[in-house]
C-alpha cells in the first residue's frame, strides 16, 4: 500500500530520460488530492498549476522534483488512458511514467517495475485492510524487472527468490545529500548566515550532534527516524501522522511547541511533507534531499531491452 520508495524512484527515472533528451510524463492516480479523480494537469514540466491540498502530495513532489527546462508533464487522474490522450493532445511526450501503476491493467505499457522493500519485501504477506498488500505476493510474477529498495546488499532476500526468478534483480538505496529549506532561510536566518550552507543547501552534518523534532505523515515513518539518527543527530521526538495527511495550522503550531518543550534545535520533515506545511510555517523547518543509487549494474541496458532505446 506504500513505503517501497516508487515516487522517488519514479523522479529517478524521469531524471535519467530528461537527460537524455526525451519528454517525460508522468501519469499519477492523485490520491487524496481534493482536485478529486479527474483528469488533471498539476505541470507543464515548466509551470506547476495546483499545489497541496488542490493537488496530491507525490505528483506536486514530483513536479517541484522535476520542474525546468524540459522538465516532466505531471497527470493526475483515475482513468490513466484519459491522461494520456490529454498528455499526447497538448505535449507530445516520448516516455511515459506510470508512478504505482502495476495493478492498472487497462493502461499498455512496455515494461512493468516492482519495487519491494529490501527488509520486508512482502510486509506482513496479508492483503489489506489485514496488511498492506494489494495483491498476493504472486503477482509479483506479472513483473518485468524488479527491484529491492533500501537495500543493504545484493543478496535476493531468503523468501523471495521463487518470484524473482528468471527476471532481471536491481538492488537499489536511497541516499541523502543534503537539507533544503524555506527560500526565506530556517526561522527567519537567511542561508547564507546559517553554518554549513553552501550551493542553497544545508550540508548533511548540520545536524550532526543537535537535538532534533521530526514531523511526517508517509508510510514509513520509522525509516525516516532511523536515516535521520544515522546522520549524528538525537530525535527527541517525532509527530507521526497518517501518510498523505494534509496539515493544519493547529497541528503545526502543536508540533513546533512539543518541540520547542522537548528542547529540540532543529524541526526536519520530508520533502513530501514539506509542500503541504502552511506557507507561514515553512521557515521553521528543513527536509532532506534524497537521491536513488541503484547497487549494481545494468539497470538501464536492461531497461532499454524492454523499450527499445525509447526513440
Amino acid at each position: 500500500m506504500g513505503g517501497t520508495g516508487k515516487t522517488p524512484f519514479t523522479i529517478f527515472l524521469a531524471k535519467h530520460y530528461i537527460a537524455e533528451g526525451e519528454r517525460v510524463a508522468i501519469l499519477s492516480l492523485g490520491y487524496k488530492g481534493k482536485l478529486g479523480y479527474g483528469t488533471n494537469v498539476i505541470s507543464d514540466g515548466n509551470e506547476i498549476f495546483y499545489s497541496p491540498p488542490y493537488a496530491a502530495d507525490e505528483p506536486y513532489m514530483m513536479a517541484e522534483a522535476l520542474r525546468g527546462k524540459n522538465g516532466a508533464v505531471v497527470i493526475t487522474g483515475k482513468d490513466r488512458n484519459s491522461s494520456y490522450a490529454v498528455a499526447m493532445q497538448r505535449f507530445a511526450p516520448t516516455v511515459f511514467l506510470l508512478d504505482d501503476g502495476f495493478q492498472c491493467r487497462r493502461m499498455p505499457r512496455d515494461v512493468d517495475i516492482v519495487l519491494l522493500d529490501y527488509i520486508k519485501p512482502f510486509s506482513t504477506g496479508f492483503l489489506f485492510p489485514f496488511g498492506y498488500l494489494r495483491e498476493f505476493p504472486s503477482a509479483v510474477k506479472r513483473a518485468d524487472i524488479v527491484v529491492f529498495t533500501r537495500a543493504v546488499s545484493v543478496e535476493i532476500p531468503a523468501g523471495t527468490e521463487k518470484y524473482c526468478h528468471g527476471k532481471p534483480v536491481f538492488f537499489s538505496s536511497n541516499k541523502y545529500m543534503a537539507f533544503n529549506m524555506d527560500e526565506t532561510g530556517v526561522d527567519g536566518q537567511k542561508g547564507e548566515s546559517v553554518s554549513g550552507y553552501t550551493d542553497g543547501k544545508l550540508l548533511l552534518d548540520y545536524v550532526s550532534g543537535k537535538r532534533v523534532w521530526l514531523m511526517s505523515a508517509i508510510a514509513c515513518p520509522e525509516q525516516f527516524n532511523r536515516q535521520i539518527q544515522s546522520l549524528g543527530a538525537f530525535v527527541s521526538g517525532h509527530s507521526v501522522f497518517k501518510d498523505h495527511h494534509n496539515y493544519a495550522e493547529k497541528e503545526i503550531k502543536e508540533v513546533k511547541n512539543r518541540a520547542a518543550d522537548s528542547g529540540a534545535e532543529i524541526l526536519i520533515t520530508t520533502q513530501k511533507d514539506f509542500a503541504k506545511i502552511p506557507v507561514e510555517h515553512r521557515r521553521s523547518f528543513i527536509y532532506p534531499d534524497m537521491s536513488v543509487q541503484m547497487l549494481n549494474q545494468g539497470f538501464f541496458n536492461t531497461l532499454n531491452e524492454y523499450t527499445g532505446g525509447v526513440r
